[in-house]
């Protein structure tokens, strides 16, 4: 095996300096385009790859990536509407400060979950929700960078960015109640993940309490139906068991657009006609929502601003210099977009 060829091999044989050759290579905007060019048939003819990244971290002390802490498997990520338009906002907050995305899921296994976080080349994180007590928050803070919250935790000792989950789900809950309907089930997330490795989930509960609000007496904990994953499959296997229930319920609140699709499916596959005989509010304001036959109600949120944020005052604090940063809340407005799924409930429509 030959000798490793370096960058001051490929700046003696295109006949320029070292620094000029880095420049090609890491400010090309500082050459020529004849003599980039040149640089770069050099490192062609030679087989150079170009700089070492770890070799340019040590240099410059920036790992030219931001962390984003998200708490589900990577194929979640990709495939929950709501998940892919915060990660478009993250992308496009990055994109105009040239800096890439490394992305830490969990996986099924919980131990050892902070390890990861601890050796990450990145220079801050983005927290997306994520439980309470979550290890790898506290390993993220151990190592002094700058880090902003998205959703959750609720009360991070970092900036935080999100919107009223209590008053939004109320405001979905009123609606309903408003309409006439008096049997509303929800369909819920988990509130908590492995008891003692990661704790609860705050917006699960907040959207929980904003239901409980928005519904009054009628609220009945006997029709909160838990569904885990966040599915619109599993969705599906969870209403078919509500909607099978004597009474049954004129109305679902659900906590997702996902959730929401799977009702929908259920619906169907058990004659319910929507929203003659069932109303369905989702939440999130997906793409999906408009996809759906009828179309879907739910509460919209904006994700990917929520992402652009994030990672647009993560960068900010990357480039000054900033480790920590102090503690921020930023509010985003949500709202209730009425469509197809929802109308009064089949006594009111017959009295009506």
């Amino acid at each position: 095996m030959g000798a490793r060829i370096r960058l001051r091999d490929v700046a003696a044989h295109a006949g320029v300096s070292i620094g000029t050759a880095s420049n090609a290579f890491n400010r090309p905007e500082e050459v020529s385009e004849k003599l980039r060019e040149r640089v770069l048939e050099a490192a062609d003819a030679l087989g150079y790859a170009g700089p070492d990244p770890a070799a340019r971290r040590l240099r410059t002390g920036r790992a030219g990536a931001v962390g984003l802490i998200f708490t589900a498997e990577l194929t979640f990520a990709f495939e929950d509407q709501a998940s892919t338009q915060l990660l478009g906002g993250v992308a496009r907050g990055l994109h105009t400060a040239e800096t890439g995305l490394l992305i830490l899921p969990t996986g099924p296994q919980f131990e050892g979950v902070e390890g990861p976080v601890s050796q990450a080349a990145v220079d801050g994180f983005i927290v997306y929700s994520s439980p309470n007590d979550d290890p790898r928050i506290v390993a993220a803070l151990r190592r002094g960078l700058p880090m902003v919250a998205v959703d959750e935790p609720s009360d991070p000792p970092m900036p935080w960015i999100g919107i009223d989950d209590v008053a939004a789900a109320r405001n979905a809950a009123e609606f309903l109640v408003d309409l006439g309907h008096e049997h509303i089930a929800i369909m819920a997330f988990e509130e908590g993940r492995v008891p003692g490795v990661l704790g609860c989930f705050q917006v699960a509960l907040d959207r929980l309490e904003g239901y409980r609000q928005g519904l009054g007496p009628l609220f009945d904990g006997r029709l909160v139906y838990r569904c885990r994953p966040n599915t619109a499959a599993r969705a599906r296997e969870v209403a078919a068991e509500l909607l099978a229930a004597d009474p049954r319920p004129t109305a679902i609140l659900a906590m997702s657009d996902a959730m929401a699709v799977g009702i929908l499916q259920a619906a169907e596959d058990a004659g319910v006609a929507v929203p003659r005989e069932l109303s369905v509010v989702g939440f999130d304001g997906t793409p999906q929502t408009l996809a759906t036959t009828p179309t879907l109600t739910t509460v919209a949120q904006p994700q990917e601003e929520k992402g652009r944020l994030a990672a647009a005052m993560v960068t900010k604090a990357i480039a000054n210099g900033t480790t920590r940063l102090r503690r921020t809340r930023r509010l985003l407005p949500t709202e209730l977009v009425v469509r197809g799924s929802t109308g009064p409930p089949p006594r009111r429509r017959a009295m009506g």
